[in-house]
C-alpha cells in the first residue's frame, strides 16, 4: 500500500468510516491491531476536544468537566475536522449548540459560544494600521460628504437575545454567573482587536445604522441621511462625526477615501 493510500485509510479509520487500514497494521503484544488503532481513534478526538477548550473555554466552565466533555465527543463525531490548521476546528460548535438537544433548551449556551468563538477571530486577524482623529482632522471639510470609510479586519459584529456577554465577563473575572435572562430587545454587539488586546462593547440603534452604512462602502453624506429615521435633522451631523471620532479612537478605522 502506497503512502498516499495508507493516509488516506488511517483518515477513513479515525472518521469511523470502513478502511482497510487494519490489514498493515502489526500486532505487537500484549497490544493487539484494533487495541492500536484504537489509541489514535482516541488521541484524535481527545486532541479536537482539547481544540474546543482553548477556544471555549468560559463554555467550558460553564458546562463542567463531564458535559463539556460529552458534547466534545458529540460534536467531533458530527463534525470531522476539515482544516489544515487545527485551530480553526470548532466554528460550527454555537450552531451545533443552537440546534443539538439537549443543549438548545438553553440559547444562551450558543450566545456564550457565539461570542468566544469571534473574540479569538479578532483577536487572530490581520494585523493593519489603523488611523486616527488627527487623520481626520487633516481631511479637508468640504470633502468630508464624500468621505468613505474601510475597517480593521478584527471587527465583528454580534446580535444577542441573552445576557450571554455578561455571563462571560463574570466567569472571565473569577465571579459566579448571572441567571440566564432574555433581553427585552436585542442587543448588538461590537467587537475588535486594537494592539493585542479585544474590546467588545453594545451599541444603541443609532450607531448600528451608522455603522451598517459605513461599512457597506456609504460616504459621510449617506450615512449622515440614513440616520433620520435615529435622530432629528439638526442633531445628525454632529453624532455622524462623534462616532466616526469614537471608531478612530478605537482603531476600528483603516483607510479613508
Amino acid at each position: 500500500m502506497q503512502l498516499r493510500q495508507l493516509q488516506r485509510e488511517m483518515q477513513r479509520e479515525l472518521f469511523g468510516a470502513p478502511s482497510e487500514i487494519a490489514a498493515v497494521i502489526a500486532e505487537t503484544p500484549p497490544l493487539c491491531t484494533q487495541a492500536r488503532l484504537g489509541i489514535y481513534r482516541h488521541a484524535y478526538r481527545a486532541r479536537l476536544i482539547e481544540a474546543l477548550d482553548d477556544i471555549y473555554g468560559v463554555l467550558h466552565q460553564v458546562l463542567g468537566d463531564d458535559t463539556f466533555e460529552a458534547l466534545g465527543t458529540v460534536f467531533v463525531e458530527a463534525n470531522p475536522s476539515t482544516h489544515r490548521s487545527i485551530r480553526w476546528y470548532g466554528r460550527e460548535l454555537p450552531d451545533f449548540l443552537r440546534d443539538s438537544a439537549p443543549f438548545c433548551e438553553q440559547p444562551i449556551l450558543s450566545e456564550l459560544a457565539r461570542f468566544e468563538w469571534a473574540l479569538g477571530e479578532a483577536f487572530d486577524s490581520a494585523d493593519t494600521p489603523a488611523l486616527g482623529r488627527d487623520d481626520l482632522r487633516a481631511v479637508d471639510p468640504a470633502h468630508w460628504a464624500g468621505l468613505t470609510f474601510s475597517f480593521h479586519p478584527s471587527v465583528r459584529r454580534l446580535t444577542f437575545e441573552w445576557n450571554a456577554v455578561a455571563a462571560w465577563k463574570a466567569i472571565s473575572a473569577g465571579g459566579e454567573p448571572p441567571q440566564p435572562e432574555r433581553c427585552a430587545q436585542p442587543v448588538e454587539w461590537l467587537l475588535w482587536r486594537q494592539d493585542l488586546e479585544n474590546y467588545f462593547r453594545s451599541t444603541d440603534t443609532t450607531e448600528v445604522a451608522a455603522l451598517e452604512a459605513a461599512m457597506r462602502g456609504c460616504t459621510f453624506a449617506e450615512i449622515c441621511a440614513g440616520l433620520g429615521n435615529e435622530l432629528p435633522e439638526e442633531e445628525i451631523p454632529l453624532r455622524a462625526a462623534a462616532l466616526v471620532a469614537a471608531w478612530a479612537d478605537g482603531g476600528l478605522i483603516t483607510r479613508i477615501a
